[in-house]
């Protein structure tokens, strides 16, 4: 598959600071900034390098002159080897306070760092072929996919070699190192979208035709998906990708948005608000006026009905008699010690030579490979060291943004929050079996991605006795797939204490009046939202 694609940059800058920073210096070349900052200190950093420094991922933690970063990993489709995994140890234990955070883009996240500990940590990444380039910043962002493709038995199409080829194309190259904004792109074979193509800027998604009544399998495309306060369901583009097809498309759709993105409003600078102008036409037409070359066009297409598995629990690969286990985190929270006992047990049970384990988009890990036999024990071994395999629907469905305790955005509390919620929940709500999906978001930037939950909680602020304290603003009916949609809002400022039992109160309410078959989003959307509001 060809990586020579080359199309030079033609755009015209916009008048925000984050414009003219980007024209002074390239995000990309402040790599050794890094490094000269890791010997002078904080205090010498300038101020215009802060912004820079987003582009190796590194952020600065609340507050903002602590003279402490995040770091986030790139992990191209969540897929790493056990080395790979033992590094996210060593760093989580040596500088980040011995934890990590899984993102709702299959990548890693530490806090507690300093600039002085970049040299080691960056050393000892690219060690084991990890880097942090592009992670963050106006660039392309880490490109997710099925942490189980290759191995899912029914998925349509193996994404990975298309993924990786996407991931080399872009990370480090120059041509999209000035973005409008963040680019997100998905490219995955699943059969249930795992890799939430409504939600990305691109999201390459798996496709099936018929041809002389033989099925055939390839890839369709979504474009202008996106969260945040103002967010947005991808377009589908009307053409069937064959693999070769895929490389060129996602890069005359970054061109598009390089090129004709808006520019002169940061709030209006993602690549969901062109499309959402221009439409998918025009988008399509763009990139093939572009390219000089014309896409299949394809009219029919079947999303699934619940495109938000996580793949957990322990399924059967396609690999005859080879198994993948997954692991649930309750908000993606997970310490150092417990990453080591996952790459130590990865080697010791995968099929030999086979040790990778997958992150996942909902904050989650899969160890793949597993032969039958080994199974057991090593059920044995993660009970033992407290891992859940056999996660509650409450855990499986639990996603969190990082929340008030490192962001500089958010207003409440959700990663400790969301652990507390998903033990209460299993405690009081022991006999509620079905799906249940409950994101929380600090903040009107989403990050949890609340809108597409079953129950979504955004972060607030309101007045009790007469001071501010934290509350949740509460959402129902979030679904992507068919007939995706934005879940609405039920209810306001609710305040901590009050969230488990309104959860119970819509749950135990779902139970007693749905249709048969029908999921808790549909129930929502049908139920009168009064009646709802009543049971709260």
């Amino acid at each position: 598959m060809t990586t020579s694609l080359s199309t030079p940059r033609h755009f015209v800058p916009g008048p925000t600071p984050q414009e003219k920073l980007k024209l002074e210096k390239d995000g990309l070349d402040v790599i050794h900034d890094l490094f000269r900052y890791a010997t002078t200190g904080f205090k010498t950093i300038a101020e215009d390098d802060f912004e820079r420094f987003k582009w190796y991922g590194f952020y600065r933690q609340k507050p903002k002159d602590s003279g402490y970063f995040m770091l986030r990993t790139k992990i191209p489709g969540g897929q790493l080897n056990a080395d790979q995994l033992e590094v996210m140890a060593w760093i989580a234990d040596t500088y980040a306070h011995g934890f990590s955070d899984i993102t709702t883009r299959a990548t890693f996240q530490f806090h507690w760092l300093t600039v002085t500990d970049v040299p080691a940590i960056f050393s000892r990444l690219n060690s084991v072929g990890m880097t942090t380039s592009g992670a963050c910043g106006d660039d392309t962002r880490n490109v997710t996919g099925c942490p189980v493709a290759g191995i899912d038995k029914d998925e349509i199409i193996d994404g990975t070699p298309i993924l990786q080829a996407v991931n080399r194309h872009f990370t480090d190259n120059r041509e999209f190192s000035n973005l409008p904004r963040k680019f997100k792109i998905s490219v995955s074979g699943c059969r249930i979208h795992c890799s939430q193509p409504d939600i990305n800027c691109v999201g390459v998604f798996g496709l099936e035709r018929e041809i002389n009544g033989k099925l055939e399998a390839g890839f369709g495309m979504k474009v202008g998906g996106g969260l945040s306060s103002s967010p947005h369901l991808a377009q589908t583009l009307p053409i069937f990708l064959k693999p070769d097809d895929v490389l060129p498309a996602v890069h005359y759709a970054a061109v598009v948005f390089r090129d004709f993105g808006y520019r002169e409003k940061r709030n209006r600078a993602r690549f969901k608000f062109l499309v959402a102008d221009w439409g998918a036409e025009k988008v399509l037409a763009k990139m093939e006026e572009l390219s000089g070359r014309k896409w299949e066009r394809h009219s029919e297409f079947h999303f699934p009905t619940d495109p938000d598995s996580d793949h957990l629990g322990i399924q059967e690969q396609k690999q005859p008699g080879l198994y993948y286990v997954g692991i649930s985190f309750a908000g993606g929270r997970v310490r150092g010690y417990q990453l080591q006992t996952l790459a130590a047990l990865s080697k010791k049970y995968a099929a030999p030579g086979l040790d990778r384990i997958a992150t996942t988009n909902k904050q989650n890990l899969i160890l793949l490979h597993i032969p039958e036999k080994n199974l057991e024990p090593l059920k044995r071994e993660l009970d033992e060291a407290g891992l859940v395999w056999n996660a509650s629907n409450f855990r499986k469905g639990c996603v969190s943004c990082t929340g008030i305790e490192f962001c500089n955005l958010a207003l409440v509390e959700t990663k400790n929050r969301m652990i507390g919620l998903v033990d209460q929940l299993e405690r009081e709500c022991a006999d509620y079996k079905d799906n249940i999906r409950i994101h929380f978001s600090g903040c009107t930037s989403s990050c949890g991605q609340h809108q597409i939950a079953d129950i979504g909680f955004r972060g607030a602020m309101t007045r009790v006795n007469g001071s501010m304290t934290q509350c949740f603003d509460l959402f129902v009916g979030g679904k992507l797939g068919d007939h995706a949609r934005f879940n609405e809002l039920l209810k306001g400022k609710i305040l901590p204490g009050d969230i488990h039992s309104s959860i119970g109160k819509l749950l135990r309410h779902y139970q007693a009046h749905r249709l048969e078959g029908e999921s808790f989003a549909d129930f929502a959307v049908r139920a009168p939202k009064d009646e709802l509001r009543a049971v709260l």
